[in-house]
């Protein structure tokens, strides 16, 4: 009888286990050699990427036939973010010094386009863009004068307000406000902001009432150079986070560059086991996390704890839509959509 509760216990303990899927990325060729940062996955049916040269696509088929979205005036902009709100609601954020960061905003899928905001300090440069909902949402820049900058908008992306510099903590001298690598430096859940920094320290600056009192904690990533920090973070509820990054001048190597919290970002632990320099993360389930990166991806089935890597193509940005359609986008036009078998 005891030998059998033994036995009995330890299949019941395997089958807790999380199980590990198998996925492939079944990639869309397109034209030319753009560099994809933006990508925003409504269903999936609708997806949207942006990327350099004023390039932005969308598919409205899941994949079968992907569309160039025309913007005017717009060739020289990179645009690093893009979010969509419906089907016919889409922000798309330019990166870059003074007159390249702008915010444009379609009210009709596309087809015809407004600019809502475009940066006025020349030490402005957009790095991304995060919505609560339709119409709640917050923009991130490069620190000025010392002060994070920070964007919300309550209507949309029509209108932008900036958060009042003396609500924010101070910057470290060195410290970057935000990597413009995937549009997903900062995230928001419930009625949390969470903002990663980077280089000379990397540091998670968050707010639990949408932008009106802040705190900021430091963190164990890898940090100490202007190439070093957090690229990417995301959360799966107000308390448990996770955030990726690395050194971008090497993409193969892998060192502190993942962190998590339980408590909501007051405290940050090191993953167990490190991947290669990661870009971009996304929660899938509580347990089960992909992040990706130019070199390569990878896979978590313990919250984050260990990684392990998955396929043979890296990518820049990801996104998952609230159905579980998971989409990936990167350098050399490559656009990917991810399936398990």
């Amino acid at each position: 009888m005891k030998n059998q509760l033994i036995l009995f216990v330890l299949i019941l303990m395997a089958s807790c286990q999380p199980s590990k899927k198998t996925y492939v990325w079944d990639e869309f060729a397109v034209e030319g050699d753009a560099s994809f940062r933006g990508i925003s996955v409504l269903n999936e049916k609708v997806i949207w990427v942006s990327g350099t040269n004023g390039l932005v696509l969308k598919t409205e088929n899941g994949g079968q036939d992907w569309e160039e979205v025309y913007i005017p005036d717009t060739d020289s902009l990179d645009f690093r973010d893009v979010e969509v709100l419906t089907k016919d609601e889409i922000v798309l954020m330019s990166a870059g010094p003074d007159s390249l960061s702008n915010i444009f905003k379609s009210n009709d899928g596309g087809r015809h386009w407004e600019k809502t905001l475009a940066n006025e300090d020349s030490l402005g440069f957009f790095d991304g863009i995060a919505f609560w909902n339709q119409s709640e949402g917050i923009l991130g820049g490069d620190p000025i004068y010392g002060k994070l900058f920070l964007m919300k908008t309550t209507d949309g992306g029509e209108t932008w307000q900036r958060i009042h510099p003396d609500k924010l903590p101070e910057m470290n001298e060195g410290e970057f406000g935000g990597f413009a690598a995937s549009g997903s430096h900062l995230t928001v859940k419930g009625n949390s902001i969470w903002v990663g920094s980077g280089a000379a320290t990397s540091r998670v600056f968050y707010s639990r009432d949408k932008g009106e009192h802040w705190e900021v904690v430091y963190t164990p990533i890898i940090q100490g150079e202007g190439t070093r920090g957090i690229f990417s973070i995301d959360f799966f509820d107000e308390n448990t986070g996770v955030a990726v990054g690395g050194d971008y001048k090497k993409e193969t190597e892998g060192e502190k560059n993942v962190i998590l919290t339980k408590d909501g970002s007051e405290t940050w632990s090191l993953s167990q086991n490190f991947p290669i320099y990661q870009s971009s993360v996304r929660y899938l389930s509580e347990d089960e996390l992909i992040s990706v990166g130019p070199a390569g991806c990878y896979q978590s089935i313990d919250g984050g704890l260990t990684w392990s890597a998955f396929g043979d193509s890296g990518f820049h940005t990801l996104d998952v839509a609230e159905d579980g359609t998971i989409w990936a986008a990167g350098k050399e036009g490559r656009i990917a959509q991810l399936t398990s078998k």
